[in-house]
């Protein structure tokens, strides 16, 4: 068994030792000055949680090979200033800001958690749920940002172009929310979007988000990247609750090969491939985390882990400010291409194929072709592309040239909604559904309280609204209730060749 001793030796880019959960990983996706920090010492439980909300369990095993795990540590032979000691979140403090709710339950609506997360979560962590392209003109500005200084949000403002047309004198005592998802009912048209890191704001993570869906009736669409291991997230729950993975293929495909195996016996009932991120969109409030002056480290010894073959790391090593994002996304394939629906399929034993981050109507018909069941409508939350249409506009984009696809598919939106009354909008267009991230991730910093709270506003605005609409079903919600003429003015105008019938007429 090593010593701390042993441990502590190295501690230099050129013989690099560390301990995590007794295992040495000597070169990193994040890059070389992360490792450095924490070079001879323990980077399991630290200050910053800097191993464990950002790798769920297991995720060592599946990037190192076997000949850098050099056996367990005796932790009582660590010395002082190996030890790292976690600091408590500053969180005390800023809840006191004005105007920031102390606990969910004064969480009046959505943008209510994206406050108190600003306030209450760590710097890493808000910068990682928040981040988004650019400069994140594409997505909702922090409701605590003044009117003068919010970036213009395609996300959010593409719902203030779209007017209600409610009808009235109908009797709208009864309310039915419920609807089938892939043939599994849901209470309401919500799903938790699939979003990583969960242990980031709170120790529970991912498991508090499976509850509540649990709880709620609703699914949840489980993250590649989540900080509890999907195998575990499955078990938390009764076997009824809805749950579909989220894939990002692997450069190595026999890697996808064996998660969608284990995915499959695991009981989760569809695989959501995403499909927009080929390599991880510029994210700068999320990489300027990367700057701060305890992770720096001197350039010039991070070149002597440079190198090339078999064993060298997916990403650079001299990375001067690659956030989470660019390191979670290091092993994602860009060569997929749409015959690989076929592959996923096979390899999850025949579980449904949902595809997330459709933008445009040509790739919804094509989804529809390569035999998807359902396709999302996203721009990966404003994360990926800046100026990438939100999901409504490529919902109205898709009615008006590939109408065909409503029928073939169930199609799902997400990205920028915060209100009952956002979700109605994309009901009355034909979506089947909508999706919520972020929201869910900010109201982890109360926990399960947070995250139920969530679904309970999303469920009360929802049933006030839809009576407010006239309607006392989701089939009563139908495109005449609203009025898109203003939105419409913005959408593409062609020219506009359908790519099924370039397909067909190659046969």
């Amino acid at each position: 068994m090593l010593k701390g001793s042993d441990v502590a030796a190295h501690n230099s880019a050129d013989s690099l030792w560390m301990i995590i959960h007794g295992k040495f990983a000597p070169s990193h996706p994040g890059g070389i000055k992360i490792l450095l920090k924490y070079a001879g010492k323990d980077a399991t439980e630290n200050d910053l949680q800097e191993y464990d909300p950002i790798h769920p369990p297991g995720t060592i095993e599946q990037t190192l090979s076997a000949d850098k795990h050099l056996g367990p540590i005796d932790m009582s032979t660590l010395e002082e200033g190996q030890k790292l000691v976690e600091v408590a979140t500053p969180a005390s403090s800023a809840a006191a800001l004005s105007g920031v709710p102390s606990s969910a339950s004064a969480c009046l609506n959505l943008d209510d958690f994206e406050k108190a997360a600003e306030a209450l979560l760590k710097p890493k962590a808000w910068a990682y749920y928040r981040s988004a392209a650019d400069d994140e003109r594409t997505s909702p500005p922090s409701p605590r940002q003044s009117t003068s200084t919010a970036a213009f949000s395609w996300n959010r403002d593409a719902f203030s172009l779209i007017r209600f047309r409610p009808r009235v004198l109908r009797n709208v005592l009864p309310v039915d929310l419920s609807t089938s998802i892939l043939g599994h009912r849901s209470r309401m048209p919500v799903y938790i979007s699939p979003a990583a890191m969960g242990r980031l704001a709170h120790p529970e993570g991912e498991k508090c988000l499976v509850r509540t869906a649990a709880a709620h009736g609703i699914p949840y669409v489980v993250s590649a990247n989540s900080s509890v291991s999907f195998e575990d997230i499955a078990a938390e729950v009764p076997k009824d609750t809805i749950l579909f993975y989220q894939l990002y293929v692997n450069r190595d495909r026999s890697k996808s090969e064996d998660i969608l195996r284990r995915v499959a016996n695991a009981g989760y009932k569809a695989i959501c491939v995403t499909v927009d991120a080929p390599v991880a969109g510029k994210r700068e409030r999320d990489e300027r985390t990367k700057l701060d002056d305890e992770a720096a480290a001197d350039l010039s010894t991070s070149a002597a882990v440079k190198r090339t073959g078999p064993d060298a790391p997916d990403a650079p090593q001299d990375e001067k400010s690659q956030g989470i994002a660019q390191g979670l996304g290091s092993y994602v394939d860009p060569t997929l291409s749409w015959t690989d629906l076929a592959w996923v399929r096979r390899a999850s034993g025949g579980l449904p194929i949902i595809v997330k981050g459709i933008q445009s109507a040509e790739d919804a018909a094509l989804a529809a072709h390569y035999g998807a069941a359902a396709i999302v409508l996203s721009n990966h939350g404003s994360r990926q592309l800046e100026g990438a249409p939100s999901s409504i506009e490529t919902l109205l984009e898709i009615r008006k040239f590939e109408p065909g696809v409503f029928d073939k598919v169930e199609v799902w939106c997400d990205g920028g909604y915060r209100r009952g009354t956002d979700v109605l909008k994309a009901i009355a267009l034909g979506a089947k559904c909508v999706g919520f991230g972020r929201p869910f991730m900010y109201s982890l910093a109360f926990g399960d309280q947070g995250t139920d709270r969530v679904a309970t506003i999303l469920r009360e605005e929802l049933e006030q609204n839809t009576r407010l609409l006239g309607a006392t079903k989701l089939g009563e919600v139908v495109p005449a209730m609203v009025n898109t003429t203003e939105l419409e003015r913005n959408l593409y105008n062609g020219p506009y060749d359908s790519p099924i019938k370039t397909i067909f007429a190659k046969l």
